[in-house]
C-alpha cells in the first residue's frame, strides 16, 4: 500500500470534512482547477457480502475509489459526483465538501454517513448517490461544471468482490473507459468475506484477448501454430484414482510460444474447448513439455508432478474402441494445432509416443505409441511432463507380443470359442457401462483374442476389433471377458476385462457375435429381457451345454437345460453372475 504526504500536513492522514447534506460550494464551481485526467476512478465495490449470520444490506458498505493522477495536491471541494445507469437514467449527484488528496493518493468514497464510515472509507456521501446497481451496471462521473474530469462504467458485479481498473499499469482516465481493462478483485480481504483494495494499489490484471502480462509489461501473446505443440502422451484411464481426477495428457513444445488462448478439446464431443485464460503470459519454451490435467492438485490427481500442470480441462477422456475412438486435440480458435486418437486403453497405463517419433504426422499412427511402463505418483504407469521411454518394436499385422517374443496370433478354430454368459440387462444401464459377455475356450489348445471382432449380426456398425500389441491368450477351459467399460467404478466392479465393445445390448431382443474377419466363430440371440426377473441377472450357459450349437437356443426362454439366470453376486454386489469364471449347473 502506498503512503503519500498530504498537502500542508506532515503526516499521511487525510485532512477532510465529511458531510452528507447540501454543500456550501455551488454545484459546478470546483475550488481547484481540475482538468480531464487529474482524477481517475479506479475501483468500484457495489455489492457487500454479509458474513455468516449477518445481513446482506449494502447500506454504509458500498464504495468507490478515485486516484490523484496529477503531480500536485488536489482540493476536491465543489467536485460533482454523479451516479447513474450507463445511459444516464436514474442519475443522482453529490457535491464534495473540502478535502485535499496528495499526488498518487488513492481515496475511497462510500455511502455511509460521515460519523459511521468504516475504517477503509475516507469520505461519506451518505445516500446522495443512491444504491449502486448489482445487475446491468452503472456509471460514475466526476465533473466541474461542464468539464468532465473522468467517468467510467461498471458492470459484472459480484457479491463481495470489487471491480478494479487493472493494476498492471499506471491509472489513466482513458484506460478506465474500456471495460476490458477492469477485472475482479483478487484475494485481498478488507472485511470478512469481502475483497478489494480500498485506498491502495489494485491487485488484479484483466485478461485482454491477444495480450498478456510479461513481468509487468503487456505484450502480444505468441500463439502456437500447427507443429509447435505435439501431443506425446495421454492417460485416459487411471487406476490409482478416479477418471475424473487423474486423466491427463502432455505435449512436446517445439517452438517458444504462449499458451494463452490455447484450447484443450475433444473432437468427438459437442462441448466447446477449454480455453486457457490468464492475464500473465504462460510461456513454454522449445524442448520442454506442457502437461494438462483434469486436476492440478497432486493429492487428488494420482501424484502428477507438483506445480507442473500448465492448465486443467473439464472433459472426459474415453478408453476408445475401433467404432468410437478416444481422442484429444489442441486448438487455437478453429485451427487444430495437433490431435491424436486411440481405439483401446489399458487401465492404469498411458499411451506414450516413441521419443524418436515426435512429429505431427507420426503421432497420428497408434502403432507409434506404447503403454507407459514407469510408475509415477500413486502407482499408475506413465511419464507425465518427462521424456517418454523407447517403445519396443511394435508387432506387424497378424503378430503379437508374447512376453517380449513376437509371434503369430493363434486364431480359434470354429467351434472352439463359445459365448457362455451374457449380461444384457444390468441394474444400472445409463451409462451402459455394466453390460458384458464372456467366452470360453472349449478346445484342447490356447488361442488369442487379438484381431477378433465383437459385433452384432443385426447391427450396421463395424465390429469392435480387439487391437493390442500384447497377446491376449485364452487357455483351454479358460475365459475371456468383454465389457462396455474397463473402469470398475463404472462397470459394477468387473475386474480382468480383456477388451471393450461399443454397441448396446437391447432389453427388447438382440444378438451378439464374435467374428474373425467375415467368419462367425459363435453367436447368441435373445428376445425380451425387460421383465423384473431378468433385472441385474446374467444369463449363463449350462456347463454341460457349452458348444456353439447348444447355445443357439434363444436366451430369454431360460431353458433350464441350456440357459438359466445366475445367482452369485459379483463385483460391487449390484448384479449377479460369474464373469470370467465357471458357470453353475442350471437347475
Amino acid at each position: 500500500m502506498r503512503a503519500f504526504p498530504l498537502a500542508g500536513a506532515a503526516s499521511s492522514v487525510i485532512a477532510l470534512v465529511t458531510a452528507c447534506g447540501p454543500s456550501e460550494t455551488a454545484e459546478g464551481n470546483c475550488q481547484d482547477n481540475l482538468v480531464p485526467g487529474d482524477l481517475v476512478v479506479t475501483e468500484v465495490f457495489a455489492d457487500f457480502a454479509a458474513p455468516i449470520g449477518g445481513t446482506g444490506a449494502d447500506e454504509g458498505k458500498e464504495w468507490f475509489e478515485i486516484y490523484n493522477a496529477s503531480d500536485r495536491p488536489v482540493e476536491l471541494k465543489g467536485l460533482t459526483i454523479t451516479h447513474s445507469r450507463a445511459n444516464a437514467e436514474n442519475a443522482k449527484s453529490h457535491v464534495m465538501e473540502a478535502v485535499t488528496i496528495a499526488p498518487g493518493q488513492y481515496f475511497t468514497l462510500g455511502n455511509a454517513t460521515p460519523d459511521l464510515v468504516p475504517a477503509y472509507i475516507d469520505y461519506g456521501y451518505s445516500a446522495d448517490l443512491g444504491d449502486m446497481f448489482n445487475s446491468d451496471g452503472g456509471k460514475l462521473t466526476l465533473s466541474c461544471g461542464g468539464t468532465e474530469v473522468d467517468s467510467t462504467l461498471y458492470e459484472a458485479v459480484k457479491s463481495g468482490r470489487s471491480r478494479q481498473l487493472t493494476g498492471g499499469t499506471f491509472p489513466d482516465y482513458t484506460l478506465n473507459d474500456d471495460l476490458a481493462n477492469w477485472c475482479e478483485a483478487a484475494d485481498a480481504e478488507f472485511e470478512s468475506a469481502n475483497f478489494g483494495t480500498p485506498g491502495s494499489d489494485n491487485d488484479c490484471t484483466p485478461v485482454i484477448i491477444g495480450q498478456c502480462n510479461d513481468g509487468g509489461t503487456s505484450r502480444e501473446a505468441v500463439s502456437p501454430v500447427a507443429g509447435d505443440l505435439i501431443i506425446t502422451e495421454v492417460m485416459p484411464n487411471p487406476a490409482a484414482v478416479a477418471d475424473g481426477e487423474g486423466e491427463w495428457f502432455e505435449a512436446k513444445v517445439l517452438r517458444d510460444v504462449d499458451l494463452n488462448g490455447v484450447g484443450l478439446d475433444r473432437a468427438g464431443d459437442s462441448s466447446n474447448p477449454n480455453v486457457i485464460t490468464s492475464a500473465d503470459c504462460i510461456r513454454v519454451t522449445a524442448g520442454t513439455t506442457a502437461l494438462f490435467a483434469q486436476n492440478a492438485d497432486t493429492a487428488m490427481n494420482g501424484g502428477l508432478p507438483a506445480g507442473e500442470v500448465r492448465a486443467t480441462f473439464t472433459f472426459a477422456l474415453v478408453d476408445g474402441t475401433a467404432a468410437a475412438p478416444g481422442d484429444v486435440q489442441i486448438v487455437v480458435g478453429t485451427t487444430v494445432i495437433d490431435a491424436i486418437s486411440w481405439t483401446s486403453t489399458r487401465s492404469g497405463r498411458s499411451h506414450a509416443l516413441d521419443p524418436d517419433l515426435v512429429d505431427p504426422i507420426a503421432n497420428d499412427m497408434q502403432t507409434n505409441f506404447c503403454d507407459g511402463a514407469t510408475a509415477y505418483g500413486l502407482g499408475d504407469l506413465g511419464t507425465p511432463n518427462a521424456d517418454n521411454e523407447q517403445c519396443l518394436i511394435l508387432p506387424p499385422a497378424g503378430m503379437c507380443d508374447d512376453g517380449g517374443t513376437i509371434r503369430a496370433i493363434v486364431k480359434p478354430a470354429v467351434g472352439q470359442l463359445v459365448i457362455s454368459e451374457v449380461m444384457p440387462n444390468p441394474k444400472i444401464e445409463t451409462p451402459a457401462g455394466q453390460e458384458w459377455f464372456e467366452i470360453t475356450n472349449t478346445g484342447a489348445t490356447a488361442f488369442d483374442m487379438n484381431e477378433l471382432g465383437l459385433d452384432q449380426a443385426a447391427g450396421t456398425r463395424a465390429p469392435d476389433v480387439v487391437q493390442t500389441a500384447n497377446c491376449i491368450s485364452v487357455p483351454p477351459a479358460g475365459f475371456a471377458l468383454f465389457a462396455r467399460s474397463t473402469d470398475p467404478l463404472a462397470n459394477a466392479g468387473l475386474v480382468g476385462v480383456d477388451a471393450t465393445f461399443g454397441f448396446a445390448m437391447s432389453n427388447s431382443g438382440g444378438d451378439l457375435q464374435v467374428v474373425d474377419g467375415v467368419t462367425v466363430l459363435d453367436s447368441v440371440t435373445w428376445g425380451s429381457v425387460a421383465a423384473a426377473i431378468h433385472d441385474g441377472k446374467s444369463i449363463q450357459l449350462d456347463p454341460d451345454q457349452q458348444n456353439t450349437t447348444a447355445n443357439d437356443v434363444t436366451l430369454n426362454t431360460i431353458n433350464t437345460q441350456v440357459w438359466c439366470l445366475s445367482t452369485p453376486m459379483y463385483g460391487d454386489l449390484t448384479n449377479t453372475g460369474t464373469p470370467k469364471a465357471a458357470n453353475a449347473q442350471c437347475p
